[in-house]
């Protein structure tokens, strides 16, 4: 199941919302289709797939999905049967993308817990446990290091043994808006590299690793049952500098000019520094 979660990227202040992703990755309301079959009478005629996260670490909130299939066609759950996981109620979702399934979000658990969902149908149950992980050791760059915007990012990290690691760059510009992209798996060999994000402004901003695991827990009551943890994700704050090439700028709209006599003064006092200029501006 490909997660359809349309993530709030929510920086600490801020939540970046995007109406195209949500148009065209979101769940789709609308009546289940008519490859949608009846509840089953048996857990163990159903094959189970549970996708965790993904999700900035930021956020509280852990996105669930799951879909239960009976002969590679999802099945809708009878009234009386109940879907829950960590004790949050997961409801059905019809989509003409990924079929029916189910999807909520959950309190985020730490590294160390454990993400437990249950299916309960005419008193039996079956249950479905992965444990929460945590993300990638990022190695460079570290928090608090000046990067520059434009070019690609080389991340560094403490190799696992995860299906793939993909990468996000996030930074919020305002209540609703902000530089945003991600970028595919890679395999989890301690280095990432990623192309930056356009529009990234100078000041702070989130680089972030997700590790991607999968298992096959046996003994759940289920037919099968696969876990795709998208869960682990770490990130860093750093700072987007300006281009260096273009440090004689304020802005991009606005050009430095020097004159014959601050010509005169900087050949007098030679420094190999970038220049670091003042103003104020004032609009009313």
């Amino acid at each position: 199941m490909v997660p359809m979660w349309a993530r709030c990227r929510m920086m600490p202040s801020a939540c970046l919302l995007s109406v195209i992703l949500l148009a065209a990755c979101g769940p789709v309301a609308a009546t289940p289709s008519s490859t949608t079959t009846p509840a089953v009478t048996m857990h163990s005629d159903l094959d189970a797939r549970l996708t965790i996260g993904p999700i900035e670490p930021w956020v509280t909130t852990m996105p669930i999905y799951i879909s239960l299939l009976s002969n590679h066609v999802a099945v809708h759950l009878d009234a009386s049967d109940t879907l829950a996981c960590n004790g949050v109620e997961i409801q059905g979702k019809a989509s003409n993308i990924v079929g029916y399934h189910y999807e909520g979000g959950v309190p985020r658990v730490k590294a160390g817990g454990v993400y437990e969902c249950v299916y309960t149908h005419a008193g039996a149950r079956a249950v479905i446990r992965a444990p929460a992980l945590a993300g990638p050791n990022i190695l460079s760059p570290k928090a608090g290091d000046t990067v520059a915007r434009t070019g690609t990012l080389t991340v560094t990290y403490v190799p696992g043994t995860g299906a793939g690691v993909s990468g996000e760059i996030n930074q919020s510009q305002g209540l609703l808006s902000g530089a945003f992209s991600t970028s595919s798996g890679q395999p989890d060999n301690g280095t990432y590299t990623m192309p930056k994000a356009s529009g990234l402004k100078p000041g702070a901003g989130w680089i972030i690793l997700y590790r991607s695991l999968v298992s096959l827990p046996s003994g759940t009551g289920f037919k099968s049952a696969t876990v795709v943890d998208d869960a682990a994700a770490t990130g860093v704050e750093v700072q987007w500098l300006w281009d260096r090439k273009r440090h004689n700028r304020v802005m991009d709209e606005f050009a430095i000019v020097f004159d014959v006599q601050a010509r005169r003064w900087l050949d007098e006092h030679p420094n190999r520094d970038a220049l670091v200029i003042a103003y104020s501006d004032t609009r009313c």
